[in-house]
């Protein structure tokens, strides 16, 4: 909500309009963001049949990060850059 105003002369606070203005709405006031949160609890990625060295490919035909087997995918991977921290 904003206020506006002028102060004249005598001091005394002149016309005031009250409006509101456009700000985003908070939907949840108890909304906590979960510090640890587990793969099978993420809606596009399939914890289905996952074993140990497995890594999250991408299936365009399902929408979702599904575990497979590194042998099994058809890559051809020479570095993996993670990045600068």
């Amino acid at each position: 909500m904003a206020i506006n105003g002028t102060i004249g002369r005598s001091n005394r606070l002149g016309p005031v309009t009250v409006g509101a203005t456009s700000r985003t709405t908070v939907a949840n006031l108890n909304f906590k963001p979960k510090p640890n949160v587990a793969l099978a609890e993420i809606i596009d990625v399939s914890t289905a049949g996952v074993e140990d060295g497995y890594t999250l490919i991408y299936n365009s035909d399902t929408e979702k990060y599904e575990a497979q087997a590194l042998s099994n995918v058809a890559i051809d991977l020479t570095s993996i850059t993670g990045g600068t921290f």
